[in-house]
């Protein structure tokens, strides 16, 4: 048989089709079959990601549902390359933005922040593409300076910076759930995937302060240490049988809603000062306990006695005191010889039985301690001087806790600020009822015709004690400086409340604890009794 040359020719063309049709084929199947997975797997990858979802941050309220601080959604309104004018335009006059301008959009970038649901709304409903919304949350504290040295506030990433906002931070803010999500092609999430890391809710708090209360002890302390010339104080307001915190101001305060705050200490946690004579009733209830005296105990009293070269002298020339009537007149020279009958170890032992120089057990970023003079040798006028409130220090809310001692006969209970069925409140009997009642009736003669009797009010019997403490700086007291505090028990005879208030850096002119502090108490205790529904006489 013969082959023509061109049949040859074109069955060689044939095969060659035939053969590079075969090899696409096959590298086809190939790829779908062999690589298929691995492809599949990798156009996943190229549209999926992480995400993180932060919870809405916790509410912190009072005792009676009235927010202190809380957070407002908000949603920020973003640009998208390629906006046109017309639609800038329609955006600036829906949320009426009369300083913006236009400028080509090249990159994404934010127009106004923090729209409301309103405006949110507004936006959806002008359908512009070109445009994003994210979710905000702002968080914002509706009583201000009233209660910020306490409640603190949180950065603009949501963490707790002071106060209690950084107390309570991990529960304020639960943990974050993680997942992997689908995205379009404009990397927008079109669907969960998986849940990487699960979440954990954020939780709100109550406190026990109630903002009622608060509002009268700020509102007073201010105006009191405008009107006085000084510059700064404290008020605390303890619920005696519930063993919880009511109040607890603090001056100079600060707006936390103002991004440039200028931040104040709490001053009831970190303001450790010498106490001045407010300590009297501590120290003679220690003697009592130690049946070193009782309150009708004839006490002779010069005038001034010598201490270590040292004049310790009294106002008046008292000649005979009874022990109580040496915390009704604020004696120094009494106070000087209860101390001397105590000696250095059990008068230092007492006042750590009443919870001078240890922590209190209130959950706050930091708190002061105190101190006491305990060295192994203490001189005699060292001694003295305990005894009528200098050589030691203690913060407002330590002398506060103290006295509730006399208001729970006899026993010392650690006081809560967060409504916490689970918290363990501490007792322990320091000194006997009797002894509580002791004291109790001579802070009673201190309001009836002593050092406190500004403090008196007209239709409520209360107990107290003033005291009055120059400044010490640079190593030495100065006169022109002062602090003058005032602690009150009432009404009696139920005696549920413990009132703290002090004055810090009073001049010479008007500076103590029965002319400026005790007509402070008045004021906030006559409110606060009224407003708690308290009848007396």
């Amino acid at each position: 048989m013969k082959i023509y040359y061109k049949n040859w020719r074109l069955f060689l063309i044939f095969l060659f089709l035939f053969l590079s049709i075969a090899a696409i084929l096959s590298r086809m199947v190939y790829v779908q079959v062999q690589q298929g997975n691995f492809l599949l797997q990798k156009g996943n990858n190229q549209n999926t990601s992480e995400r993180i979802i932060e919870f809405k941050r916790g509410s912190i309220f009072d005792k009676n549902g009235i927010p202190l601080a809380i957070t407002i959604t908000g949603f920020d309104l973003f640009a998208l390359s390629g906006l046109s004018e017309d639609d800038f335009l329609k955006i600036k006059n829906t949320l009426k933005l009369k300083d913006l301008k236009y400028k080509p959009f090249n990159k994404k970038s934010l127009i106004s922040a923090s729209l409301s649901f309103e405006e949110m709304r507004k936006i959806r409903s002008l359908r512009i593409n070109r445009l994003e919304l994210e979710k905000t949350y702002k968080r914002h504290y509706p009583l201000g300076e009233q209660v910020s040295p306490l409640v603190g506030f949180s950065g603009r990433d949501g963490y707790g910076l002071e106060g209690l906002e950084k107390s309570y931070n991990s529960i304020l803010t639960g943990k974050p759930l993680k997942e992997r999500v689908l995205k379009d092609g404009a990397r927008s999430a079109i669907q969960r995937l998986e849940i990487i890391e699960f979440g954990e809710n954020s939780r709100d708090i109550y406190l026990t302060i109630d903002s009622n209360i608060q509002y009268i002890a700020y509102k007073y302390l201010v105006e009191a240490i405008k009107n006085n010339d000084g510059t700064a104080g404290t008020v605390i307001i303890l619920d005696n049988s519930a063993k919880e915190v009511l109040a607890l101001a603090s001056y100079p305060s600060y707006n936390p809603n103002n991004p440039m705050r200028s931040i104040k200490k709490n001053r009831a946690f970190l303001e450790s000062y010498e106490p001045g004579s407010i300590v009297k009733p501590l120290a003679l209830a220690g003697a009592i306990e130690n049946n070193l005296i009782s309150i009708d105990t004839e006490m002779e009293l010069p005038i001034k006695i010598e201490v270590d070269g040292n004049i310790i002298n009294d106002r008046k020339k008292y000649g005979q005191l009874k022990a109580f009537e040496v915390i009704k007149e604020s004696s120094q020279v009494g106070a000087t010889q209860i101390s001397f009958l105590l000696g250095a170890e059990k008068l230092i032992d007492n006042y750590k039985k009443f919870g001078f120089s240890k922590p209190v057990n209130i959950n706050f970023p930091s708190t002061s301690f105190g101190s006491i003079n305990s060295r192994d040798e203490i001189s005699d006028i060292e001694i003295a001087t305990l005894g009528y409130g200098y050589g030691l220090t203690a913060t407002p809310f330590q002398i506060s806790q103290a006295y509730a001692i006399f208001a729970n006969k006899g026993t010392y209970y650690d006081f809560k600020i967060i409504k916490d069925n689970e918290f363990q409140i501490f007792s322990e009997q320091i000194i006997s009822e009797k002894t509580a009642n002791d004291v109790l009736f001579s802070m009673r003669e201190v309001i009836e015709d002593g050092t406190g009797i500004l403090a008196k009010l007209e239709n409520f019997d209360v107990s107290g004690k003033t005291g009055t403490t120059e400044k010490l700086r640079d190593g030495n007291y100065k006169s022109s400086s002062y602090t003058a505090s005032f602690i009150g028990i009432g009404p009696n005879p139920s005696n549920e409340l413990t009132i703290f208030v002090n004055i810090d850096g009073l001049g010479s002119q008007k500076y103590s604890g029965g002319s400026v502090a005790a007509p402070l108490f008045k004021k906030i205790s006559n409110d606060v009794f009224s407003y708690m529904g308290y009848f007396n006489k």
